[in-house]
């Protein structure tokens, strides 16, 4: 098959490293390409075989199902990866000046969507792509994605954690210090220097909406963190005392920076 695209369902906790040896095995005459850009003309015009194998991400058709309340997670889980017609990979790239001390003021995302002859998982494990879609995030637009991505996780792990599906909490502890250690360490400023300058927001008159949401995302964020918080304190082990007043300590720091 010359000059074709497939997405491919490895095995269950395959390594992206296992699936690339297996495929070169498949096809010993390959030469492996070691990034996920588009490869040139003179690549797809070679004599050789050439092989570029990368990670891609399940669009989920049903997302009403992924955002109501009260759905066993088990369901969603099963919604987010099979039925899947498309799939996604995000390559991060700068444009302009790079700014040394805040990298969110230019980082881009080129988005890639892939949409597949037929859903996956299917009588086949692979399926040839039909189409292509590539689309640029721009830094705000990022910004917001990785806010609401977040804010999503912590809200599903403090569930999980409430209604005792974890069996240990360190999950909950991890994201809860990820993302407070972060916000402590500048991700807010960092925020708030790129996106709610005056500057920002005289040059890009059209993102008035977006900046709202970014600033709505950072305040929900600061209300999940709080109701995490006080979820955790019901459940922490002894040991994990001193960890968990740190978290609250920096959070009330977080909140000041917010202006809360």
């Amino acid at each position: 098959a010359q000059n074709k695209e497939f997405v491919c369902r490895g095995h269950d906790y395959e390594r992206l490293e296992a699936f690339q040896q297996r495929m070169l095995n498949e096809f010993p005459h390959a030469i492996a390409m070691q990034h996920a850009n588009q490869p040139d003309e003179t690549i797809f015009q070679a004599e050789a075989q050439y092989l570029q194998i990368y990670a891609v991400t399940p669009i989920p058709e049903n997302q009403e199902v992924l955002q109501r309340d009260g759905i066993p997670d088990n369901i969603k889980s099963f919604y987010k990866v099979n039925h899947i017609w498309r799939f996604r990979y995000d390559r991060p790239f700068h444009k302009g000046t790079k700014d040394k001390e805040n990298e969110f003021k230019s980082l881009w995302v080129e988005r890639t969507t892939l949409i597949l002859v037929q859903s996956l998982p299917g009588i086949s494990r692979w399926f040839e792509v039909e189409k292509r879609e590539v689309v640029e995030m721009s830094p705000l637009e990022n910004a917001i994605e990785v806010l609401e991505n977040k804010n999503q996780q912590l809200r599903t792990l403090i569930s999980q954690c409430q209604t005792r599906q974890m069996q240990n909490i360190n999950p909950l502890t991890m994201c809860l210090n990820g993302v407070i250690d972060a916000a402590v360490n500048g991700g807010v400023a960092r925020y708030q220097e790129a996106f709610f300058v005056k500057e920002y927001v005289l040059n890009h008159p059209e993102d008035g909406e977006k900046i709202t949401r970014l600033r709505e995302l950072m305040l929900e964020q600061a209300h999940i963190l709080e109701f995490g918080l006080a979820v955790h304190e019901k459940v922490v082990p002894q040991d994990m005392r001193p960890l968990h007043k740190k978290l609250v300590d920096q959070f009330f720091v977080m909140k000041s920076s917010l202006g809360i």
